[in-house]
């Protein structure tokens, strides 16, 4: 499987230059509003308030140079599982968390949960500590918890009840930090959540993922099934290349808290907001 082309809308700002529509993908899935804000660290919240109207099932990913809010769309099934990967502090649970904080701010509850799977569920408290935000929860365990596997199970028999057309209901983004726990799963779960990363997508189960870059050749498995990367800072040229589909990119430079996305014929650079309001 190869990493999905992302097409970001044409926008007068730094983000000007991007491929236009790429066939088969919706031209607003990854988009740049138009900001009021001058560039300095904002919140998720503030960063937000500029954007009028929000598509349904939109999420922040960060912000563009110029200031501009950077907004993905998951309404295209090309973008299929989202893997996010960098060097040890590059931001890679932060940029989870900006999708998950943003999430709750421009969706319903009935058109939008998350849930998470992460080794050290304390850096996620925040997100369970508030009745307005438990109302977006449909889950939360650690990868050690007996529950992890019965939740990528409820997961994969509701993407089958979907897919036979029995069900409806909201979309589900599946947030994975510290995925390089995933091989400490029995072997019918990992089989299960890979499934979910080929075919999830199709049935409304979104599936974002964080993981060092070293693990890049020894997770080239489970790697090679996320169709969108974004990337930090990444010292080694052979991680790289193999997180990057041998496009080249430079993130070496990047500092702490700056990413890049594929967009289908380059990299688009951007920063993470601080989370809250």
């Amino acid at each position: 499987m190869t990493s999905s082309n992302i097409v970001i809308s044409r926008s007068r700002s730094s983000c000007q230059g991007l491929p236009g529509l790429f066939n088969r993908m919706r031209r607003d899935v990854f988009m740049p509003a138009r900001a009021k804000q001058p560039v300095r660290s904002l919140t998720v919240g503030k960063l937000l308030s500029a954007v009028k109207p929000v598509p349904k099932h939109s999420l922040l990913l960060g912000q563009c140079k110029d200031g501009l809010p950077f907004l993905m769309q998951l309404v295209d099934q090309e973008i299929g599982a989202i893997l996010i990967s960098g060097d040890t502090a590059c931001g890679k649970t932060h940029q989870l968390q900006v999708l998950v904080d943003s999430a709750m701010r421009l969706n319903a509850p009935h058109d939008l949960q998350v849930s998470i799977l992460t080794h050290n569920t304390n850096e996620w408290r925040s997100f369970w500590s508030r009745a307005q935000q438990e109302k977006y929860l449909y889950q939360i365990k650690a990868w050690y918890e007996p529950g992890a596997e019965a939740l990528i199970d409820g997961l994969v028999t509701l993407a089958d009840a979907r897919r036979d057309g029995q069900r409806d209901g909201a979309s589900i983004l599946l947030v994975l930090d510290d995925f390089n726990f995933v091989e400490e799963l029995s072997y019918s779960a990992q089989v299960n959540l890979h499934w979910l990363l080929a075919y999830g997508a199709q049935s409304g189960i979104w599936i974002a993922a964080a993981i060092k870059s070293n693990y890049a050749e020894s997770f080239r498995y489970w790697i090679d099934g996320f169709r969108t990367r974004i990337l930090g800072s990444t010292k080694s040229k052979s991680n790289l290349d193999i997180l990057s589909i041998g496009k080249s990119s430079y993130t070496d430079s990047l500092d702490p808290g700056f990413f890049q996305v594929w967009t289908g014929t380059n990299w688009l650079s951007y920063r993470l907001p601080l989370l809250g309001d």
